[in-house]
């Protein structure tokens, strides 16, 4: 492991996870490895996307999975609230 994590580390980390795991970094740079969403998370955000959609809001800002994507690189990099 190198001793800073570049976001192309980490992209790539993502890649090669056979598992589904979720890399995060935090601001201090400490790495976590989170296991992949289950059924329980899955139901959480369908009930806030039904709850959001009645509500209201547009289709457009309700989003279960959302990441970022960098010019220049291949891999979008998700984004977890902590």
């Amino acid at each position: 492991m190198p001793p800073v994590i570049t976001l192309d580390d980490l992209a790539a980390m993502i890649a090669e996870d056979p598992h589904g795991h979720r890399y995060e970094v935090s601001p201090e740079g400490a790495l976590s490895v989170v296991p992949p969403p289950d059924s329980e998370r899955a139901a959480i955000a369908s009930r806030l996307l039904v709850w959001l959609a009645v509500a209201g809001w547009p289709a457009e800002q309700v989003l279960q999975a959302a990441g970022i994507r960098i010019a220049g690189r291949t891999a979008k990099v998700p984004v977890y609230p902590t």
